[in-house]
């Protein structure tokens, strides 16, 4: 184990690859083996024009500065009861947002044709360092299948001094219908350090149920999601550190 974990490239403040879970270990290495680099370059300048027109899931609060190194998927009604858990917390999440988004989102929620992906990721920005995830609610725009009305909640768990203490210190919400967002980007957002004492518990606990599901899902084939074209995307790929505490190893 020892001379196939040294080949990671992580930071000095990480730990030891030896205290992952076998999925994530292999999950790490596998995502190390990154394909040529003209290839990478074409992929990623076809997504950026694809993040510039909105197409598909490109939306820039989900892709940049991020690294996704895990996908899971999840279907409403098998599991209904996490899904139960997310809806009070949207709600209050936009108590004060105009009613057309508060609207938008209650209909996104039960949708029938709705898609969901769990993004597991690590964020560097400015010099600050996060693990979190991003639950992403989709559906296709009817009009125009290439296209996605949107629903985002980001949670993240601020690294220091090379550790995490698995409470979320910083959570973003986007509410993104396509009728808005074709239109000079329009969305709704809220972006928090969590400072509101029932909303981060709110928070907290979803944050909480969600690393739970991530430990109950990682060694389920079925739930991993993977495309071709994450080879070759700069977005996607190993974490460049595991911090110490990490809920999603």
């Amino acid at each position: 184990m020892n001379a196939t974990t040294a080949t990671l490239s992580l930071d000095s403040e990480s730990i030891s690859p030896d205290k992952l879970s076998l999925s994530a270990l292999m999950r790490e290495l596998n995502l190390q083996k990154r394909p040529s680099w003209i290839l990478s370059k074409l992929m990623n300048a076809l997504e950026k024009k694809r993040q510039a027109r909105g197409m598909g899931w490109s939306r820039p609060w989900n892709k940049i500065g991020l690294n996704v190194f895990r996908t899971h998927t999840q279907d409403t009604n098998e599991d209904a009861d996490y899904f139960s858990c997310l809806k009070p917390l949207i709600n209050s999440l936009l108590q004060e947002a105009p009613v057309a988004y508060r609207e938008f989102a209650e209909e996104l929620q039960i949708d029938s044709k709705l898609m969901v992906f769990t993004f597991y990721h690590n964020h560097d920005i400015d010099g600050i360092q996060y693990e979190g995830l991003t639950l992403s609610l989709g559906r296709k725009v009817e009009s125009d299948p290439s296209k996605r009305d949107r629903l985002d909640l980001i949670l993240e768990d601020r690294r220091v001094d090379g550790r995490v203490d698995g409470l979320i210190d910083r959570l973003r919400l986007y509410v993104c219908p396509w009728s808005e967002y074709q239109n000079d980007k329009r969305h709704f957002a809220l972006d928090i350090y969590c400072s509101g004492e029932t909303l981060k518990q709110e928070a907290q606990a979803f944050y909480e149920e969600s690393v739970r599901r991530y430990h109950k899902w990682k060694d389920d084939e079925d739930r991993q999601w993977s495309h071709w074209s994450a080879n070759f995307i700069d977005y996607f790929g190993p974490r460049s550190f595991i911090p110490v505490g990490t809920s999603f190893s």
